[in-house]
Parts: C-alpha cells; structure tokens; sequence
C-alpha cells in the first residue's frame, strides 16, 4: 500500500505559531512559526516517508460556510502582525521542501482536504493520513483514512483510526458531524444546541445514532432536555450543516502531481540559513 499525507495548512501553522514563545533572528524577523512547521513537516517527511504528500490552505475571502451562516467563525481575532510577516517565508518552506499545496476560492482548506481524500480512495492500494488537530476532520476517518494529531496535555501524536475515535468519543467518526451539531465548536463559533455540552451530545447520539433520528423520536427524551432541544432544533440543524465537510469540490485531481520527491537542498539550506535554523542545518545531508 502506498501512503497520502495531507496536512491541514491552517491548523498546523497556528499550532506551530502557539507552541513556543516568541523567537526571531539577530535581526528581529519573527521565526517561530517558521521553525517549528519547519521541524514538523521534515520530521513527517523523514520519519514517515509517504509516496504522496500535500498541503491545503484557507482562501483568502469568504466561504459558502459564510453564506449560510454571518456568526460563522465571527469570534476569531485577526491573523498576529508577527505571523503575517512570518507567511512568505513558510511558502517558501513549502516551495523548498516541495510540497505542493491546494487552495480553493469559496472553500475551506478542510473541504479542498475532504475531497482530495475522497479522490484519493477512488486509487487503489492508498492509504491516506490526514495531518491535523481539528476534530471536525475526524468525520473523515474510515478504512483506509486515519487522522494524525497531537494530545492537548502531552502534544504526542494521536493516530485516530475509526477504534480511536470511538474510545475518544464515543461514536463512529460518521456521527462525529451529529455530536457537533448539538455541541457546537467554540474554535469555529458553531452555536450547537444552548446548554447541551459534549457528554449530554455524546449520549444522546449513541442512543439515537443521529440528529435526525433524535428529533424524530423527542417525546422519549425526559424533562427539560427535552424542551432544551426542542428550541434549539434550528440551531442544530444548521451547526450540523456547518460541521459537514464538503467532499465534493470542484477541483482537477491528479495523484501524481503529490508525488513526494527530493526537497530542494540549495533553497531548503539558504532559508534555514537566513532564518538562522542551526539545529536544522546540522540535520541536512551534506
């Protein structure tokens, strides 16, 4: 079986952004995004050694997740000015390790990654891991999809196959969108269902096995709950519309084209060079 890795650009810059504490060259170029997306992508690029390998990005603009929904990820605060500058040395990263990336107008990174795992399956002999620590991401999960994370308290990778999932929450990745629409996503400001937490949404969906069968069948949940649900079933509805990722973006797929090759040693040493990366240097072949 070969390998597809593809890494969920959004998630991974920010967590790179947020794991250490500012650091920059002698100079006072912010590096530390840079430094660690540096160590992560060439550790998963020596240690993991896939066949294929892609990275997708957010869009710049609005997505139809906006049309439908104006409080949509309203609460995020605005890209850090130390991040910003930091986003033309990371392309050049992605160019000197020749990664090749995916960005969609209109869509998230997560739906241009959905789809790209949904073509992949139409290969034979492909197993595709999703590198990302957003649990929306999960619902992609399945035979031959895992997802790579990392754990909040420990930051060690976590390899979500569907056993995984199921021992983390509860259910099947497939519900993973249901327990979502009742919960909401504070990351993403998904309302959910005001007032039902995660532990009540993961009951309720392994009892009923989906949002659907759940509003079909309300008179058999008790009490307040009950009416709790009852006045948020719009809200539900659409969270879980939101939480859906689309599978079917409008896209050429090539598989080929993320065939995984040789960084570009010259540009991979003069970047990590200017950006004053010793450690990494040290790792190149001479």
């Amino acid at each position: 079986m070969s390998t597809f890795f593809v890494v969920d650009g959004h998630s991974q810059l920010f967590r790179a952004y947020h794991a250490v504490g500012y650091l920059s060259t002698s100079k006072g170029l912010p590096t530390q995004a840079v430094l660690v997306l540096s160590t992560m992508l060439w550790k998963l690029i020596r240690e993991e050694r896939p066949d294929y390998l892609g990275l997708a990005w957010d869009p710049p603009g609005p997505t139809f997740r906006d049309e439908l929904s104006a409080e949509y990820k309203a609460g995020r605060a605005a890209m850090p000015d130390d991040l910003v500058r930091q986003l033309p040395y990371v392309r050049r990263l992605l160019e000197a390790l020749r990664i090749p990336t995916l960005e969609v107008p209109g869509f998230e990174a997560d739906d241009a990654l959905a789809t790209l795992v949904e073509r992949a399956l139409g290969v034979p002999d492909v197993d595709v891991v999703v590198v990302s620590g957003d649990k929306d991401l999960l619902q992609l999960v399945g035979p031959r999809v895992r997802v790579l994370s990392v754990s909040g308290r420990t930051g060690e990778p976590v390899l979500y196959d569907e056993a995984k999932v199921r021992e983390r929450w509860g259910v099947a990745p497939g519900q993973i969108t249901d327990v979502l629409a009742l919960m909401g996503d504070q990351i993403d400001n998904i309302k959910g269902v005001r007032g039902v937490g995660e532990k009540t949404a993961v009951k309720l969906i392994s009892q009923f096995g989906s949002v659907d069968r759940l509003y079909e069948n309300l008179t058999l949940v008790a009490g307040k709950l009950r009416e709790t649900l009852a006045t948020g079933r719009k809200d539900a509805l659409l969270s879980r519309e939101l939480a859906t990722l689309n599978r079917a973006v409008p896209m050429a797929f090539d598989l080929e084209r993320f065939r995984r090759v040789e960084p570009d040693w010259p540009k991979l040493r003069a970047l990590w060079l200017e950006l004053e990366f010793t450690r990494l240097l040290k790792e190149l072949p001479a």
